[in-house]
C-alpha cells in the first residue's frame, strides 16, 4: 500500500471538481494529492511516518489561481518605506506639503499609480494646488496613461501646460531617477508579497510584465526552497522586430520546474486604461463630472491597427505562445477581436487559449466571437468593486451595461477567469489594486461597491461560480486544468483551510476570511499561528 506524507481529516473539503463533491479528508504524496474521500477511508492511508491534521470542521478549497498580477512590481513597492495611496485630494496635498519640507529643492515628488476615480473629489488636484504646497520641487502625480504636474515641473522639462499630456508624461518618465533594485531586493520583496498573498490563499498567479531580474530572483529563491507561489510569466512587447530575440532571452533565464514557472504570454499594450479616461471606446466619455479634463468627442487611446496586431499574433503562434493583450475599451476590443478573427482565416487559433486581459466590456456580440475564437477572458472585479459607481457617471448608459457583466460569461459559456492586476502596496485593501480574492468573490455575488452601491446586480453569480473564476476556470488559462484548479486524486496538492467555511458562512462575512493553513505543492507555506 502506497502511505500518505500528510492526512487533513474531519473537515468539509470543496474539491470544486465537476460534481462539486465535498468530503471530509484528504490524503498527500509528495507534491499531490493521493485521494479523496471520507475520514474514514483516507485514514486508513495512514503509516509509521504520516503527519495527520484534524480540521475539527474547518473548510479547505483549492489554492487560488490570481490571473493577472504584478508581483514584481509589488514586491519591492514597499521594500523600503510604505507607498502613499491617498483617499483624497486634501490627503495628497498635506503628504506632498510634508515631503516638499523634508526634501532638497528640486528633488521629484511622484506619488506612482494614482487615478482621478480614487480620489473622493473625483479629480486630479490641479496645478494651482500642487504649486501652493510644492513651489520649489517637481510634482508628478502618476496614473500610468495620465497623470497630473505642477508648474515646476513643467518647467524642468521645458514644456508649457498646453502641451500634449502625452510628451509631459514621456519627458517627465525621462526625467525623474527611479530607485534601482538589485537581485536581492527583487527577492525580499518577492518573500514579502508572496507571502500576503499566501494569506488569502493564493497559490499560483500569471504575472502580468515578467523581468530578467524578477526571473532569477525567482530561480534562487525556488533553489533556497522559499518560493511559495506558482508562476505563469508573460513577456510584453512593443517592437515586433526585436520580439523573438526578448522572448529566447526571458526564456533562457528561467531555470525552474514548469510546473513552479514558465513563460507563457506574448503581450501588447492595446490601449489606456479606464480610472484614467484613456481607454479606448466605442462611444465618446461623457464625463459631464470633468473628471478627466478631458475634450468632447474624446475616445480614448489606441496603440495599434490590426495589421501591427496580427503580426504578434503570428509571432506568438509560430513561436508556441499564448497571445494577449492589455485590452479595456469595448473600441479596443473591436480592433482586437477583429484581430483574431482574421488571422483565425489562415491559421487555427481556437485551441490555442490565445487571451484578453480587462476586456471590460463586453456586449452580446463581443462575447459569441470570444466564444467563437476559443480565447479566454482575463478579467478583474476589484475594478467594478472600487470604480462602477464613478464609471456610470462618465459613460453613456450602453456603453455601461456592458460592464463586467459576470453572469453572461457563464451564459455564453467563454473561458473567464478573475484575477486582481495588483500592481503596488501590500496592503490587500488599499493597493492599486486590491488582490484580496474574498473581496473579489463578494462583489461578483453581490454586485455591491466598496462604497455601498448595488450596481449590476442582474449580472451576479452564485458562490460557486465565483469560486470557479479562481480556481478551475483559471487552471484552464494555461492549460492547467489536469494539474491544478480543483482537488482530486493526481493533482498537485495546493489548497488552503480557511478561517470561515466560504459555502456556509453569512454572505458579509466573506469578504473577512483569510486563510488559516495555506499549502502549495504538499508544503505548508503559510500559517496564521506563525
Amino acid at each position: 500500500m502506497k502511505y500518505a506524507d500528510k492526512i487533513f481529516f474531519n473537515g468539509r473539503i470543496h474539491t470544486m471538481d465537476k460534481d462539486y463533491r465535498v468530503v471530509e479528508a484528504l490524503a498527500i504524496k509528495e507534491d499531490s494529492i493521493l485521494k479523496v474521500g471520507s475520514s474514514g477511508e483516507i485514514l486508513k492511508l495512514k503509516g509509521d511516518r504520516t503527519n495527520v491534521y484534524d480540521l475539527k470542521g474547518k473548510a479547505i478549497i483549492p489554492g487560488i489561481i490570481d490571473t493577472h498580477a504584478h508581483i514584481f512590481w509589488a514586491g519591492v513597492s514597499e521594500l523600503y518605506e510604505k507607498l502613499f495611496v491617498p483617499r483624497s485630494i486634501e490627503e495628497l496635498l498635506s503628504y506632498v506639503d510634508k515631503k516638499a519640507r523634508e526634501i532638497p529643492k528640486g528633488e521629484w515628488i511622484h506619488l506612482k499609480n494614482i487615478y482621478p476615480t480614487r480620489l473622493k473629489e473625483y479629480r486630479y488636484p490641479t496645478i494651482e494646488e500642487l504649486d501652493r504646497v510644492s513651489p520649489n520641487h517637481p510634482v508628478f502625480i502618476d496614473g500610468a496613461y495620465a497623470g497630473r504636474v505642477n508648474s515646476y515641473a513643467l518647467k524642468h522639462i521645458g514644456l508649457e501646460r498646453e502641451a500634449s499630456i502625452g510628451k509631459i508624461i514621456d519627458k517627465v518618465r525621462k526625467s525623474i531617477v527611479s530607485r534601482k533594485f538589485d537581485l536581492k531586493d527583487h527577492k525580499e520583496g518577492i518573500k514579502n508579497i508572496q507571502r500576503k498573498y499566501n494569506a488569502f490563499g493564493i497559490t499560483s498567479i500569471i504575472d502580468g510584465s515578467s523581468s530578467d531580474i524578477g526571473i532569477k530572483a525567482i530561480n534562487e529563491l525556488y533553489y533556497e526552497d522559499q518560493l511559495d507561489i506558482r508562476l505563469s510569466f508573460t513577456h510584453v512587447t512593443e517592437n515586433k522586430e526585436n520580439t523573438v530575440e526578448n522572448i529566447k532571452r526571458l526564456e533562457s533565464f528561467i531555470k525552474i520546474p514548469k510546473k513552479w514557472g514558465r513563460l507563457d504570454f506574448l503581450k501588447i499594450t492595446l490601449d489606456g486604461g479606464i480610472l484614467t479616461g484613456t481607454s479606448y471606446m466605442r462611444n465618446p466619455y461623457i464625463d459631464n463630472i470633468d473628471i478627466f479634463e478631458i475634450d468632447e468627442g474624446f475616445k480614448g487611446l489606441i496603440n495599434y491597427d490590426t495589421v501591427s496586431i496580427e503580426k504578434f499574433i503570428d509571432i506568438a503562434y509560430k513561436k508556441g505562445y499564448q497571445m494577449t493583450a492589455h485590452c479595456i475599451g469595448d473600441g479596443a476590443l473591436d480592433i482586437l477581436l477583429k484581430s483574431y478573427s482574421n488571422y483565425q482565416q489562415t491559421n487555427d487559433i481556437r485551441g490555442r487559449r490565445f487571451s484578453i486581459i480587462h476586456g471590460d466590456f463586453t456586449d452580446d456580440s463581443a462575447l459569441i466571437a470570444i466564444k467563437k475564437l476559443g480565447l479566454s477572458l482575463l478579467f478583474q472585479p476589484a475594478w467594478h468593486f472600487k470604480d462602477a459607481y464613478i464609471l456610470k457617471k462618465v459613460l453613456d448608459e450602453e456603453t455601461f451595461q456592458n460592464f463586467l457583466p459576470y453572469k453572461k460569461y457563464i451564459d455564453f459559456n467563454i473561458a473567464a477567469a478573475a484575477g486582481s492586476d495588483h500592481m503596488v502596496k501590500y496592503d490587500s485593501l488599499l493597493s492599486q489594486n486590491p488582490y484580496n480574492p474574498f473581496w473579489g468573490m463578494y462583489n461578483m455575488i453581490t454586485a455591491k461597491t466598496m462604497d455601498g452601491h448595488i450596481i449590476g446586480e442582474e449580472y451576479s453569480v452564485d458562490r460557486d461560480e465565483a469560486l470557479k473564476f479562481y480556481t478551475s476556470k483559471a487552471s484552464y488559462v494555461t492549460f492547467d486544468e489536469d494539474v491544478k484548479g480543483s482537488l482530486e486524486a493526481g493533482k498537485l496538492a495546493d489548497f488552503s483551510v480557511l478561517s470561515k467555511d466560504y459555502f456556509t458562512c453569512p454572505l458579509e462575512e466573506i469578504p473577512n476570511i483569510t486563510s488559516v493553513h495555506t499549502i502549495v505543492g504538499g508544503r505548508t507555506v503559510y500559517s496564521s499561528c506563525n
